[in-house]
């Protein structure tokens, strides 16, 4: 059996008609004018789609499946609001849940407050709830002290704390300890998991996604794997969080573990933490006045034997970097790392600082960079106050590219929204619809950002996808308009997904 998509345009010319196999992958099998509908028999169908522009299917490279499920039903800040904002946020979110229950939420930017968080202005918001906060790069934590409580803070011992110059905790937690509380809250606030993950999915569908490479913990690929045969319509791959690895390759996992639709591609390591906590890992100071350089989390020397380990058994690692000493360990440590099976690439997350020399040595070796251009939208002004004249090596799309080094992007959500819309304009006007270019010589062009959703992940995961081309998967993104005409007459509205179609079969 056959399915036979017409009545839309693509882009490609005497292309009317688009025939996919009814197979596991909807593979498509023809691709031409009105005549291929002559072959339609009585068991096939012919799927009007309206006029809609069809093209390859979207992927994000970087994703929180679960985590973006859970967004759905937690406190979501805007990253503009001040503190008190942020606070009247808690007070009605704590009238509204039963006393003891947790309240967790995400996206509070410390660079719109007027002053510093504090544990005590949580508890006199919630002060019957535990509550645990994320920050706008999901790298720092602010806690109450009831959270602390459920937490096991201890905070007369754990020198992992943030203290005020009396050496009291603040209720802030940065980088590792903020991922181990924000597990932890979870994991005692579990009884919506699976719904979570069916959220998250039906989510990502609507955004115009196909696909997604997820990084997740061990509840995430649990309930992974309870999805239906028919709740899995969105293609997953997964890299376990960084502490999952002894057990991952003591349980003899290797590549090949999964199957189309769901696959354990290796492991996610932190190198070190982000901008807007100033807890990248910099070569040089902030431009705080304070001599900070970030911190970094894991040695070259680790990180190159722990990918090695991952190698012999054919899996891959995605190494979190976001300031140019964070990339420059990462490409020390990685550069002599070998493809993976069909020659999948190991990659560096983010990448957002990059200095020219790291950028050399990433073109010979045989990694991928993973990148974010939404993240430039909201961290445009944050690096210019702390990054200085640094920031024109940030985001360094065009020269990435220039250097034939294979560059594929994705959102982070739920950092930030998983619609791959504000993605493209990032990369192609550098900037929101009303702002100038930020150093506009890395733009890409229409064609390339695109490609970086499309062709570009596919190709450096080694799947048979990414182009509207006989032999690879059906898996296609509409629109309602070609988004490469919007984005290059600027036309942000009518950059808009009208539906996915994923293994051949239309989704919505």
């Amino acid at each position: 059996m056959k399915t036979f998509w017409t009545n839309f345009s693509s882009g490609l010319p005497g292309v009317t008609v688009i025939v996919t196999q009814q197979d596991s992958n909807g593979t498509i099998v023809g691709l031409g004018d009105a005549a291929l509908l002559s072959e339609a028999r009585g068991a096939d169908r012919v799927e009007d789609l309206e006029g809609l522009f069809v093209a390859p299917g979207f992927w994000d490279s970087h994703f929180h499946l679960l985590d973006y499920g859970r967004s759905f039903r937690r406190l979501r800040f805007d990253a503009q609001a001040n503190r008190s904002t942020v606070l009247n946020q808690v007070r009605a979110e704590a009238a509204r849940v039963a006393p003891g229950e947790w309240i967790i939420g995400g996206g509070w930017n410390k660079e719109s407050f007027e002053a510093p968080p504090h544990w005590s202005l949580l508890d006199e918001a919630s002060p019957n709830h535990p509550v645990l906060l994320m920050s706008l790069d999901y790298h720092t934590a602010w806690v109450n002290r009831l959270g602390a409580q459920r937490l096991g803070i201890d905070e007369r011992e754990e020198a992992e704390l943030v203290r005020d110059p009396h050496g009291q905790w603040t209720g802030i937690l940065h980088e590792t300890r903020a991922f181990r509380a924000q597990e932890e809250a979870m994991r005692q606030d579990d009884s919506h998991l699976l719904t979570d993950l069916k959220r998250g999915v039906r989510e990502a569908q609507r955004r115009g996604l196909v696909g997604v490479t997820t990084m997740e913990d061990r509840f995430g690929l649990l309930a992974l794997q309870d999805l239906g045969a028919d709740e899995r319509m969105l293609r997953v791959q997964v890299f376990l969080r960084d502490r999952h690895a002894p057990s991952l390759l003591d349980a003899g996992i290797r590549a090949g573990f999964g199957d189309d639709f769901l696959r354990l591609f290796g492991i996610k390591r932190f190198m070190d933490g982000a901008l807007g906590s100033q807890t990248a890992w910099m070569k040089s100071p902030y431009e705080t006045g304070t001599g900070n350089r970030g911190m970094g989390l894991l040695t070259e020397g680790d990180l190159r034997e722990e990918a090695r380990m991952l190698a012999e058994q054919g899996l891959l690692v995605a190494v979190h970097a976001i300031g140019d000493q964070a990339v420059s360990a990462a490409v020390s440590a990685l550069r002599s790392v070998a493809p993976g099976p069909g020659g999948r690439r190991s990659r560096i997350e983010h990448a957002q600082l990059i200095d020219t020399v790291d950028l050399d040595v990433i073109q010979g070796s045989a990694l991928a960079l993973s990148m974010q251009p939404v993240h430039l939208l909201f961290d445009r002004p944050i690096a210019d106050r702390h990054w200085g004249d640094r920031s024109r090596h940030a985001f360094r799309f065009r020269d990435i590219l220039a250097r034939g080094v294979p560059l594929i992007f994705g959102s982070d959500a739920p950092v930030a929204d998983a619609d791959p819309v504000p993605g493209l304009w990032a990369a192609v006007h550098r900037g929101a619809p009303i702002e100038e270019p930020w150093y506009s010589e890395q733009r890409l062009t229409a064609e390339e950002a695109i490609w970086a959703y499309t062709r570009g992940p596919a190709l450096v995961d080694a799947r048979p996808a990414g182009l509207l081309q006989v032999g690879l998967w059906g898996d296609f993104t509409l629109w309602r308009t070609d988004p490469r005409e919007a984005l290059i007459h600027r036309e942000y509205d009518a950059l808009a997904v009208a539906g996915t179609v994923v293994a051949g079969r239309r989704i919505w």
